[in-house]
């Protein structure tokens, strides 16, 4: 049974990350996911480097959610989601879908006509947002069934099977 969205956010804003963003962007994903841990050094890099296609959405002064986000230098054309994530109290608003659609916007404006990431093949509710905002999957390499879901075997490691998204951009809103 599918869980009904909650009112949308009273007042949500999209920018791009800064640097003072990052401690914020972690207490975000270690809310969002507590067994999950990056690098705090990561969303540094991130928030300090490549703002442009880093998001934070905020809500009465406090960031709810982000997603960080580059374009990709060797492959042209292409934009790479590496983490999004919603604090729990702000999740099942639309705060996601908003941070993808402005992104996808800045990826379009950088020149890109592809975004990819990746999802951990574990991750259900993860793997159905990405299929609604339109990614579908693809492999680069052998093919691994983990549950009821295909991911490429070995991805991130021996033993690290991800689930390769793919989704075209159009000219338009997502």
């Amino acid at each position: 049974m599918r869980r009904a969205r909650a009112a949308p956010a009273a007042r949500v804003t999209i920018r791009s990350a800064a640097p003072e963003d990052f401690l914020d962007c972690i207490r975000v994903a270690h809310r969002a996911w507590p067994t999950f841990h990056e690098r705090n050094s990561i969303y540094h890099l991130f928030t300090k480097y490549f703002s442009a296609t880093s998001l934070v959405a905020r809500e009465r002064g406090k960031v709810v959610g982000f997603v960080l986000g580059f374009v990709a230098q060797s492959k042209r054309g292409i934009g790479y989601i590496h983490l999004v994530a919603t604090d729990p109290t702000a999740q099942r608003r639309g705060i996601a879908h908003r941070l993808y659609e402005e992104l996808f916007r800045r990826f379009r404006a950088r020149g890109c006509r592809t975004v990819r990431c990746i999802v951990n093949p574990d991750n259900a509710r993860s793997l159905r947002f990405h299929q609604e905002m339109g990614f579908r999957a693809e492999y680069s390499g052998v093919r691994i069934r983990v549950g009821t879901v295909w991911a490429t075997r070995d991805y991130n490691g021996k033993g690290v099977h991800m689930v390769e998204m793919t989704r075209t951009l159009n000219e338009g809103p997502a």
